[in-house]
C-alpha cells in the first residue's frame, strides 16, 4: 500500500490549462474517485500520476518518495513508479490467450516462473475467470475482458491502483456486476486506488472519498455522503444526483418571530434549522428529490399545491416533475405511483434538508 501527494500539480496544452494547481493527499489503502464532466482535467491528473503525462509544475510524491518535481529535476518513468494501470480499453493484446496477456509484464520482470503460475492461478481465481486460461479476447464478452484488464493489474502486485473509467464500455447489467466486483476486490487487496469516472453512480457506490473537479481545479474531496448530503457550490449541487436537485430562487423574511423561505409558489417555515442571516436578499434553495413529501392534503400545515407535469415510473421509483408558476420540482417517491398526468397533489419540504446558496458566488452558505 502506498500514499500519494500532489502539491499544486499543473499541467498546460500550449495556453490551455488542463489542470490548475491541485493539492490532493490519496490516503494510504483507500478508493478514491476523480469524479467530473470531459474535459475537467480528471483523466489527464490520473495519467501525470502514472507518468503517462510529465506535469508543467507541481510536485508529485508516492509516500516520501518524489515521482515529480520540477523545481529538483526529478521525473520518475512510469515503468519505475510500480503503479498498475487500467484503461478504458482494456488494452489486451489481440493475438495472446488470457495466460499470456496477464504474464506477460511479469516475465518481462524476471519473476520466477513458479511464481508467475501461483499469481496467474490467485488472481484468475479473483476475479472468476478459472477455465478461461486458453481463449482469446476475441473469445470473450466485454466483461470478461475487464475482468483479464482487472487480472493482469492485480497480477502485478502494484503499490497503487490506477483506473481510467474502465466500466464504461460495459452495457448497464455488467457494470452493475462490475462494481460489486471491483468493491470487492478493494476490500479483499486494500491497495490504493484512484478511479477516473464521469459517472456518478459508480463515483458514490465505489468510493471511500470523491474528489469533483470542473475546468482543471478541485471543487470538493469528500465521502459519498457529504458530497451529495452537503455541496460546497451549485456545480456540484447540480452535478450529482438523479434526478438532478430541485433549485428553488426566493428570499428569506421574517414574520411573526419566524424566518421563512418564499418565493412564487412556496411558503416554507424554516422551524429549527439555522437560516442564513441574508433577510430580504435573494437566495437558492435547494432540496434532494426524495426530500419532498406527497401530503394528502393541501389544508395540512406547510403543504403547498402543485400540478403534476410529468409521471416516470421505474420499478423501484416513481419521479413526478410537479409545476407552480415557474417553479418545478423533482419528487421521487418509492415504487408505483397512483399520479396522473395533471393531477393536482400536495407537498410538504423537509427545512432541515435544504441547502441554501449565494446565487452569485454560487457557494454554500448553509
Amino acid at each position: 500500500m502506498s500514499k500519494i501527494s500532489l502539491k499544486n500539480l499543473t499541467k498546460k496544452y500550449g495556453s490551455v490549462t488542463a489542470v490548475n494547481g491541485i493539492n490532493l493527499d490519496v490516503i494510504e489503502g483507500e478508493f478514491l474517485t476523480l469524479l467530473g464532466p470531459s474535459g475537467c482535467g480528471k483523466t489527464t491528473t490520473l495519467r501525470m500520476i502514472a507518468g503517462l503525462e510529465e506535469p508543467t509544475s507541481g510536485e508529485l510524491y508516492s509516500d516520501k518518495k518524489v515521482l515529480f518535481s520540477k523545481e529538483k529535476g526529478v521525473y520518475v518513468p512510469p515503468e519505475m513508479r510500480n503503479l498498475g494501470f487500467m484503461f478504458q480499453s482494456y488494452a489486451l493484446w489481440p493475438h495472446m490467450n488470457v495466460t499470456r496477456n496477464i504474464t506477460l509484464g511479469l516475465e518481462s520482470k524476471k519473476i520466477p516462473s513458479s511464481e508467475i503460475k501461483n499469481r496467474v492461478n490467485d488472481v484468475l481465481n479473483k476475479v472468476q475467470l478459472n477455465g478461461y486460461e486458453d481463449r482469446y479476447p476475441s473469445e470473450l464478452s466485454g466483461g470478461q475482458q475487464q475482468r483479464v484488464a482487472l487480472a493482469r493489474m492485480v497480477a502485478a502486485k502494484s503499490d497503487i491502483f490506477l483506473m481510467d473509467e474502465p466500466l464504461s464500455n460495459l452495457d448497464a447489467m455488467l457494470r452493475i456486476d462490475m462494481r460489486s466486483e471491483l468493491k470487492h476486490l478493494h476490500n479483499e487487496l486494500g491497495a490504493t486506488t484512484v478511479y477516473v469516472t464521469h459517472d456518478q453512480v459508480e463515483a458514490l457506490t465505489l468510493s471511500d472519498r470523491i474528489v469533483v473537479m470542473n475546468n482543471g481545479k478541485i471543487q470538493q474531496c469528500d465521502t459519498p455522503e457529504a458530497i451529495y448530503k452537503k455541496p460546497q457550490n451549485l456545480f456540484i449541487a447540480k452535478f450529482v444526483g438523479s434526478p438532478p436537485i430541485n433549485l428553488m430562487k426566493g428570499i428569506i423574511v421574517k414574520e411573526d418571530n419566524s424566518l421563512f423561505f418564499k418565493n412564487e409558489a412556496i411558503k416554507l417555515e424554516l422551524k429549527g434549522v439555522t437560516a442564513p442571516e441574508t433577510e430580504n436578499s435573494e437566495i437558492i434553495a435547494a432540496v434532494r428529490a426524495e426530500d419532498i413529501a406527497v401530503s394528502p392534503s393541501s389544508s395540512e400545515k406547510q403543504s403547498e399545491a402543485f400540478n403534476v407535469y410529468s409521471v416516470l415510473p421505474a420499478g423501484s421509483e416513481t419521479i413526478i416533475t410537479l409545476q407552480r408558476g415557474d417553479t418545478e420540482l423533482a419528487v421521487k417517491l418509492s415504487g408505483f405511483s397512483s399520479t396522473k398526468m395533471n393531477d393536482s397533489i400536495s407537498i410538504k419540504i423537509r427545512p432541515e434538508k435544504i441547502s441554501f446558496f449565494n446565487p452569485k458566488t454560487e457557494e454554500l452558505i448553509l
